[in-house]
């Protein structure tokens, strides 16, 4: 029918807020609101996350998830020394767009999907990533890649880890489908849980 589907529980808190008489149209601050940050760091980190118990974790609420990629992307063009950005072949659209309007201007593609074999191509993932400028800033989907929907397993995962860890490069994952991958929240997380386990 050419509509989006709203899940049926965001039609129920919806009803339920709408009747909340303690919820007021007070503007929260700068940075948003700290319990529901605090909540969405804990979710896609894990509570036993070294990130979490050393308290070495912030967030910010942003405007949706191409909000949070632009926050996250302007952040690394001010403070982050290098400029040099590698994006999936292919990724999700927004992604050059976000890029440039952030400043970033030398963005490169690495290796991703194998038309083929209709599935990651590692071998040429992590040859790029092997030759990619020392500390490049690596755009990682963390499930449910966007577009192709092909997903690194758990062993591909660590192979691409080591690379990164090995090249000193900063990663940056968009995160906009943790649970709908694989009806699990901490399955779909595990890559960005296992990238902060190893320091990164």
């Amino acid at each position: 029918e050419g509509q989006p589907w709203v899940l049926p529980v965001v039609h129920t808190i919806e009803a339920q807020m709408s009747t909340d008489p303690t919820l007021d149209h007070e503007y929260l601050p700068l940075d948003g609101l700290r319990a529901f940050t605090d909540a969405a760091a804990r979710l896609l980190l894990g509570d036993s996350s070294p990130a979490i118990t050393q308290n070495r974790f912030c967030g910010v609420q942003a405007l949706s998830g191409t909000g949070a990629v632009r926050l996250g992307m302007a952040f690394l063009f001010g403070y982050y020394p290098n400029k040099t950005v590698y994006v999936s072949k292919p990724t999700w659209g927004n992604h050059f767009g976000i890029l440039k309007d952030t400043g970033f201007t030398d963005v490169r593609e690495y290796r991703y999907y194998k038309k083929e074999t209709r599935g990651l191509d590692l071998q040429g993932m992590l040859e790029d990533l092997r030759s990619a400028p020392e500390g490049s800033i690596i755009l990682l989907h963390a499930c449910a890649h966007n577009p192709t929907g092909v997903d690194p397993n758990r062993e591909q995962w660590k192979a691409i880890l080591a690379v990164v860890k090995e090249r000193r490069h900063f990663t940056f994952f968009d995160c906009a489908y943790q649970g709908f991958a694989s009806g699990d929240l901490d399955a779909d997380a595990w890559a960005v849980r296992e990238f902060v386990q190893e320091g990164l």
